[in-house]
């Protein structure tokens, strides 16, 4: 190939691509899972398993299902990397939104409750008080728009930051916090 040649195809290449994105860690690692490194994946898995797994089993209340949810979300992952444009927001936004469709898909499915025990079990059992409070929070949490609900998870069961979850769900801190807000407001009348 000749220097001119190589030089069109950079300038074309760059055209679809924002700038600066290419230069990231996490480009470069999307185009090694791209390529198909193993290595890349198992770094993904061990980082964002732990998350996304809580994340399932907060919404689903169910160990098995998270498990299941959080597994499926790779298995997804692997199936779609190659339609995949980094843009330069977490790959982990991008795992979330897969989640979350998945979660979604499953709470459709079967519409019902978590169990009591395992809606529980994400914390030591202090006592009958302690569970009755977990199980009206979880309830609550439901009444929730998805976006409110999200953002509670996100922010108060995985201890993330403002900016972490705006990064996450496409949206700025402020928003972020303007959903907290009423979230908590709605919490609040709830569980009084």
């Amino acid at each position: 190939m000749r220097f001119e040649d190589s030089q069109a195809a950079d300038r074309d290449e760059a055209v679809h691509r924002p700038m600066g994105v290419d230069a990231t860690p996490e480009a470069t690692q999307v185009q090694r899972a791209k390529a198909g490194e193993q290595a890349v994946w198992d770094e993904w898995f061990d980082a964002f398993y732990p998350r996304l797994y809580r994340y399932a089993f907060i919404r689903l209340g169910r160990k098995a299902e998270a498990e299941d949810i959080a597994s499926q979300v790779f298995l997804e992952a692997v199936r779609q990397i190659d339609r995949y444009q980094y843009t330069g927001r977490p790959v982990l936004a991008w795992l979330y939104r897969i989640e979350h469709n998945l979660v979604y898909d499953r709470l459709r499915q079967v519409d019902r409750a978590p169990e009591p025990e395992e809606a529980a079990a994400a914390e030591p059992f202090a006592g009958p008080d302690d569970l009755i409070a977990n199980i009206d929070l979880l309830n609550a949490l439901d009444e929730l728009s998805d976006e409110q609900r999200d953002v509670i998870i996100l922010r108060f069961y995985l201890a993330m930051s403002a900016q972490e979850v705006g990064a996450l769900i496409g949206k700025s801190p402020a928003a972020v916090f303007s959903l907290q807000a009423r979230a908590i407001v709605h919490l609040r009348e709830r569980l009084r």
